[in-house]
């Protein structure tokens, strides 16, 4: 819960516990895509492990991150926004189908050849590239200062830079 006094926010632990765990949110298929590709590493990959390495990366990166998103800003738009900074819109809504349809495709990749796979990294990159400029445009208009207007700016803009580095050490 917060409390206003003058122009300041307080926050009790709760709503503090909340904003860590609504921080942490975005970073899932970061999180995922580290602690799978060590377990997997870890267990031994043919000579060349450029190729999964690359799938791990779309798999979490951009299919596990944006089902998770996708399901987030659609089912949970209100909650979402407010980590974010935004007043709730209906635009949450078409950002969740994006985010889910991007993921869905990205979980798919792995089934197609490389050519589907920049498809997907490059598509993400231009729709996370766009939404890390309107996150900045935010702290620098609005001065929106939110966790996840400001956290998210990595996954904006240096997962999308690594998928496509990634893609091309791999596949170039």
């Amino acid at each position: 819960m917060e409390t206003t006094e003058s122009t300041r926010t307080v926050q009790t632990p709760r709503s503090r516990r909340g904003s860590v765990i609504g921080g942490l949110l975005p970073f899932i298929g970061v999180i995922l895509f580290i602690g799978a590709t060590i377990l997997q590493f870890a267990g031994g990959v043919e000579d060349d492990g450029g190729p999964t390495f690359l799938a791990n990366a779309i798999v979490y990166l951009i299919g596990w991150a944006g089902v998770g998103a996708g399901i987030s800003h659609i089912f949970f738009g209100r909650r979402i926004s407010q980590t974010i900074g935004f007043d709730k819109s209906p635009y949450e809504l078409e950002v969740g189908f994006a985010d889910l349809a991007m993921g869905i495709v990205a979980l798919l990749a792995s089934g197609y050849g490389p050519d589907f796979a920049l498809a997907v990294i490059l598509s993400n990159a231009i729709f996370r590239i766009g939404c890390g400029i309107g996150h900045i445009r935010a702290m620098i208009r609005d001065r929106n200062f939110a966790i996840n207007n400001t956290a998210i700016l990595f996954i904006d803009f240096a997962v999308p830079a690594f998928l496509v580095a990634t893609y091309y050490s791999v596949w170039a």
